[in-house]
Formats: structure tokens, sequence, C-alpha cells
């Protein structure tokens, strides 16, 4: 739940880039315990900087007062020309606490309303200058600094804010690419800045999908075969329905392209931005759906997903799955050796307590013929999704079977597994529309 010196600094990282549109570079910095770019984009940037030693800490927990003066020096880096003086602050009763390089962030983010004071019984703030910041916390923080800036520019430039139509049917977002320009995870995909469409609409975000690919994102879990929603477009009007695992639809939204109107279950609700056209492809406004499906919103690894609010019990995902109940990985030297036959299709994993997994693909026909894939990193599970990480890949290919690389790193390129459903009584879990069963190691 802790937010560490490494989270901060890919936070901090994010506010420069959404804040300038600017891309951040890691540059010539360089530490002896990290080689995160986020961390190492951070120091090039002048955000942050090490414990000393050549090191960075990545895992200390960062506190309220190096939240402060961590974003300051990010603040300054987008906005050198503003005025960061601290004159009409009021002092919090634990000044005295409060390091004296630690000052001019803390009361200049007091001052702006960034980072607010923690009331006492009699009425009087305190900072908490080493008080652990959660996670959380922290995304707040870099927000409000965002709305600071945005309000404070708005009213240097004499903007009212306006220039947005409400139902958001104009299509040049030229002025809404600084809203965000990193990835959106949504489920299992995976969106690209030029995949997507951000908009400010009336003060509020919205996240605008192509049809075709909306479609195939606001999946079901537990509805077997009804996993994606039926749809359908006429005359603008766009129809959507998820069914359960009995085929009868429990959820339908129709919109229309231009309407702040759409309709679930029948029942009208004002949605603030409706659907629009834009290069004969219509665009979604997910938001309603984010609120429909109970989704939660975090950043991981500079991306920004939206997943179930309930993550998958990690307590049963854990453990060692594969497409039969045999578990051939422990074979694997005999396959490559030709001892033992290459299987027709084999796909086990195996997911470890402590985030590391290993993934095993043996194939002697189809879509992957005459391949052994192995395949080892980490993971990480949010809603109903795993997200694997730091992956490295080995490929056995050919007959008889001949190494064609090995421990290929696949840099920061992430995959995903969208968890369909699990059935407790046989202790199988279907990922990709197919059944894994539990298997001993």
């Amino acid at each position: 739940n802790f937010s560490c010196k490494k989270q901060f600094a890919e936070i901090a990282v994010r506010f420069y880039e959404v804040y300038t549109g600017k891309r951040a570079e890691p540059g010539n910095a360089k530490f002896s315990d990290t080689s995160n770019p986020e961390i190492l984009k951070a120091a090039n940037l002048g955000l942050t900087s090490g414990i000393g030693d050549g090191k960075f800490g990545p895992n200390q927990l960062v506190t309220r007062e190096q939240i402060a003066t961590m974003l300051v020096r990010a603040l300054k880096v987008v906005r050198p020309d503003a005025d960061y003086s601290n004159s009409g602050s009021a002092k919090f009763t634990d000044d005295n606490l409060i390091e004296d390089w630690a000052r001019e962030g803390v009361y200049y983010c007091a001052k702006s309303g960034i980072i607010k004071g923690i009331q006492n019984n009699d009425g009087t703030f305190r900072f908490d200058p080493d008080g652990n910041s959660s996670r959380e916390v922290a995304v707040i923080v870099v927000t409000r600094a965002y709305e600071y800036f945005i309000s404070e520019a708005n009213k240097q430039a004499g903007d009212s804010g306006g220039g947005t139509q409400g139902n958001g049917a104009r299509d040049d977002t030229a002025a809404d690419e600084a809203l965000w320009n990193g990835d959106i995870i949504i489920f299992d995909g995976d969106f690209t800045p030029e995949q997507y469409i951000i908009r400010e609409v009336n003060g509020a975000t919205f996240i605008y999908l192509p049809y075709d690919s909306f479609r195939y994102v606001f999946r079901m879990p537990y509805a077997w075969l009804n996993t994606y929603p039926e749809g359908q477009i006429k005359d603008d009007v766009i129809t959507l329905e998820w069914k359960n695992k009995q085929g009868e639809t429990f959820r339908q939204v129709i919109m229309q392209v231009g309407s702040t109107t759409a309709y679930v279950n029948g029942a009208p609700a004002d949605i603030k931005a409706g659907p629009f056209v834009k290069e004969e492809e219509i665009y979604i406004p997910i938001n309603l759906f984010i609120q429909l499906f109970e989704m939660k919103s975090q950043m991981f690894l500079g991306r920004w997903c939206f997943q179930y609010k309930e993550d998958f019990p990690q307590d049963i995902l854990t453990g060692s799955w594969s497409s039969s109940q045999v578990n051939l990985f422990t074979h694997y030297k005999d396959i490559v050796s030709g001892v033992e036959s290459m299987p027709s299709f084999y796909w086990y994993i195996a997911l470890n307590k402590d985030g590391s997994y290993n993934l095993f693909i043996a194939s002697s026909g189809g879509w992957l013929q005459d391949k052994m894939y192995f395949e080892k990193g980490k993971y990480k599970v949010i809603g109903n999704v795993i997200i694997y990480y730091d992956r490295y890949e080995t490929l056995y290919e050919g007959k008889p079977l001949m190494l064609q690389y090995e421990n290929r790193h696949m840099g920061d390129r992430l995959e995903f597994d969208f968890i369909e459903g699990y059935d407790a009584e046989e202790d199988k879990i279907k990922i990709r529309t197919s059944w894994y069963y539990r298997v001993n190691d």
C-alpha cells in the first residue's frame, strides 16, 4: 500500500510528460541498485537524486516531505517561470520537524493546496513530514498539482474553459493531447496514444475508443461463452448487450452519436459526452462503462490501468496450470533430445508466490508447428487480468529442435491474460478462452 521512491519517481516523470507533452529521456544517469528507466528519466530531469555511493534506494518508502520536495522540483522543470515563494503560508504545528531542505517544497505545496495538512484536535494543522505516503495519495497530489497549474495558466490566458462542445461531437483533438500521452490498459487491451482519443468536456476527462476496439475490451468474466458483448450500429445508434452464461441479457446500453443521453437497461442516463465520428469511425466514450463494470484506475509501469475493483484471489491463482492434467514441463529436456515425442499442443504456466512466473509451450502442429517456447519474468494481478512484465524468451524450433535464442529480454513489452472463469469443483481456470488444470510440480 505504501509508495516507494521508485513508484513516486515514475509518477513524477508521468506528470512531466503529461504537462509538457514531451517524452522524458533516461540520459546518462546511472545507479548501481536500479536500471529502471523511469528512475533514470527522473534523475536526468533533476526531479530526484540518489542516497549516495551511486545508489538510488528504489524500494525505500517515500515520506510526505520527500514527496513535496520531488514534486516542486518537477514543477520547476515544467514551469520554471512560476512563483514558488512561500509568503502567506501558515506554519504547521510540527514545523520544527521539517528538514531545512524540504521547507520550500512543503510550504509551497501547502500554500497552493497541493498537499494538505493533517488537522489536530484543536483545529490547527500539522504536516507529519516523516509520515509515509500511500501510492493513492501520491497520485492525488500529482493530480492536484496538474490541476493547479492548468487553472493558473487559464487565469493568465483569460481562458474560461470553453471551446469544447458539451456532446463531444467535435473531431479535433490537438488541444487535448496533453491530458495523457502514455499507454492505457483496459482489461487485457493495451492502447498506445495513437489508438485512443482523450478529451476534457466541461471539466471532466473522457477517454474514447474506436467502436471495433471497444467491443473486444469490455469483457465479462464468469460468462463462459458470452465474454464479449453483442453490438450493432444502425442510423448512428449503437446497441450493446452483455449476456450471462445462460445466454440471458443482463445489461443493455444504447447510445447515439452526438447525444449525451444513454439508455442503460431502458433507463436514461446523462453521460456528459456522447459518441462522435472521426474519419468515418465511431468513437465510444468509455467512462460510463468504467462505472457500470465497477472498475478501478491505477498506474502500473507508467501505464494508466483500468481493471475490476476486486482482484482475482491470489491464493487460487498461485500454482501451476496446464492444458492437460499432465505436467510435461518436467520432461522438456527429454523432448529437446528426442527421447520423448513432441505433443500436438501443450501449454503450462507456473505463477509463483514471489511474483515470478515460468511459461512453457510445446507444439508439433497448428499455429505453432515444431516449436518449443519458454518464457520467464514477473507478473502482477490487477482485477481479472494477469500482467506479465520484465520478460525473457527462449525458443527451440524445427526438426530436430534447435535452439534459436535463449533468455532474450523483451524490453518494456507487456503481455496479458484475462481470467474468464474458475471452476472450484474441478480446480481449473479459464484463460484465453481455454480451460487449464492445476498440476503438481
